[in-house]
């Protein structure tokens, strides 16, 4: 396990630190840092330091969203991240918000976890920071996954290669006027082990950073014989809503309804980042989706 020492990340020197022996720590308390995946360590170091008032940043490791440790207060130093849990707990952070935890940054926390647990010679409890104080902390995907026992996999279950089942369905028909590029609003989720779709209803159902591949079909209705339409996923940016456009596919309209078939062989979408279907149609009048499924496979990053 290779660890980015303070001196790599350019910490700041503690302005007083304790320390505490092995028999000490019987916890492991995960984190998160509230804060977009873009933070530095020396960045949270010095809001701990200057806008809390603590000797040094609060955790004694950090992961970002590429699966990179960070050494905080280190193994034995007692830290400032939980109330009369500093002593007997050690405390890892994962860079972000709820819901960007990345396998790869699971997998890291599992990673120190394990280390402790050698060095220590027997196992820590887990625990998310919610169970020890008032907080959201560390937000409800990286805590279900704590609370799953923090499969080494950083998904669900099998090896880091298995990708995670994403199926979701619509339950309400909408309208699709001409000209407009409709968002399709997923209302049913068939699967969803590692929460890609989030809530009922929403439109994004991958996750990025991940691999995916995927398949959407849908039924329009209508539409007058001859329409022209057209399928496409986007990736839309969490932190400004800015959207980058995949490949379109092109339909024509039957008499009746017409299934529009859209697939995505391999495609990679970046962190911060969901992936979202679209549809428009070329006619005069407003046509109507009035059913649809979509299903991936995911492998995070």
């Amino acid at each position: 396990m290779d660890i980015i020492s303070r001196k790599e990340w350019g910490a700041r020197a503690p302005r007083s630190r304790s320390t505490v022996s092995w028999g000490t720590r019987t916890e492991f308390v995960v984190h998160y840092s509230e804060g977009p995946t873009t933070q530095s360590v020396r960045s949270i170091q010095d809001f701990h330091m200057d806008g809390n008032g603590w000797a040094d940043i609060g955790y004694n490791f950090l992961v970002d969203v590429q699966g990179r440790i960070y050494e905080g207060r280190g193994w034995l130093t007692v830290g400032a991240h939980a109330p009369d849990h500093n002593s007997s707990g050690i405390g890892v952070c994962m860079i972000g918000r709820d819901g960007d935890a990345t396998a790869a940054a699971k997998r890291s926390i599992r990673a120190v976890y394990d280390e402790a647990v050698r060095r220590k010679g027997k196992s820590l409890k887990k625990l998310g920071h919610r169970d020890v104080y008032a907080t959201s902390c560390p937000g409800d995907q990286l805590y279900a996954w704590v609370k799953a026992g923090m499969p080494a996999s950083g998904g669900g279950s099998g090896d880091g290669d298995t990708p995670d089942y994403v199926s979701v369905g619509m339950a309400a028909a909408q309208d699709l006027p001409p000209g407009e590029w409709v968002t399709i609003r997923w209302d049913d989720e068939y699967s969803d082990s590692a929460h890609h779709h989030r809530n009922a209803g929403g439109p994004s159902f991958v996750e990025g950073p991940a691999q995916y591949a995927l398949v959407a079909n849908v039924r329009v209705e209508g539409l007058a014989q001859g329409t022209r339409l057209q399928a496409r996923v986007i990736e839309r940016a969490d932190s400004d809503g800015s959207v980058e456009v995949g490949a379109t596919s092109e339909h024509t309209a039957f008499d009746g309804a017409t299934f529009l078939h859209h697939d995505v062989a391999a495609d990679v979408v970046g962190s911060g980042r969901r992936v979202r279907f679209q549809v428009v149609q070329h006619g005069t009048g407003t046509g109507r989706v009035t059913g649809g499924t979509a299903k991936g496979l995911i492998w995070s990053l």
